[in-house]
């Protein structure tokens, strides 16, 4: 077996969200990022019993260290084995800071992890108001497990059906939205999600695609890969 790759690195996505409640502190934001991969059109992908993954909105910006030291810290006191990272959330024009949570085991734990949080020094964002099925741009830093599949494509250890193609340049949100309409147009197989990002690998940055499709077939992981690697060298 292939030994994984562990690496840091962070994607840019847009998630369908819906904002919490009930089930959380008083007056404070917690966004439910429910709807995972809009591009994939297959299995139903939410899951109402309990939160697939939900954000914990900050007052200010924490650093990646104090985020993943406090989640360490909260670990050995619940039986959960919380998987946490750093988000930034773009809604209109405002931007947020956030705590990804993922691994709860139902809606009723989110406070007693708001708690936890912030007994270790963070203070929550007050709540605002926002109307649900909101559409937010995110971006995610964390780690990742990665195993090389061949060159340039990678699956993911930790996370079922995700895997990752690399691209030759760097694409802001906007160019890498026009690109992946191109190729969705024009690609066997279109029932994909993918989302754009990097990883630091060897001392340097590899600009890369996450692409999630159940049973993905490494046919199609190539055709996504080289669909890239043509419509991004018509632009550089």
């Amino acid at each position: 077996m292939k030994r994984p790759i562990e690496t840091t690195g962070y994607t840019i996505k847009e998630e369908n969200v819906d904002f919490i409640k009930h089930h959380m502190l008083p007056n404070t934001l917690v966004i439910n990022v429910n709807h995972p991969f809009p591009g994939y059109h297959g299995q139903p992908m939410i899951d109402n019993a309990k939160p697939r993954s939900i954000l914990l909105v900050t007052k200010k910006k924490y650093s990646w260290e104090k985020v993943i030291r406090a989640a360490q810290k909260i670990d050995k006191f619940t039986d959960y084995n919380i998987d946490c990272s750093v988000s930034t959330i773009s809604i209109g024009n405002n931007y947020f800071y956030a705590i990804r949570v993922k691994g709860l085991p139902s809606y009723d734990e989110i406070p007693i992890i708001q708690r936890a949080f912030q007994e270790e020094g963070f203070e929550l964002m007050k709540r605002k108001r926002y109307k649900d099925e909101l559409t937010v741009s995110m971006k995610v830093s964390k780690y990742y497990n990665i195993e090389k599949l061949e060159e340039g494509i990678y699956k993911d250890s930790n996370t079922e059906h995700m895997f990752y193609v690399e691209i030759p340049h760097h694409l802001n949100w906007e160019l890498f939205r026009k690109i992946t309409y191109d190729i969705k147009n024009n690609i066997s197989n279109r029932n994909y999600d993918v989302s754009v990002g990097i990883f630091f690998m060897n001392n340097t940055i590899v600009d890369m695609v996450r692409v999630f499709k159940p049973n993905i077939t490494m046919e199609l992981l190539r055709e996504i890969k080289e669909k890239y690697r043509k419509e991004i060298d018509r632009y550089f």
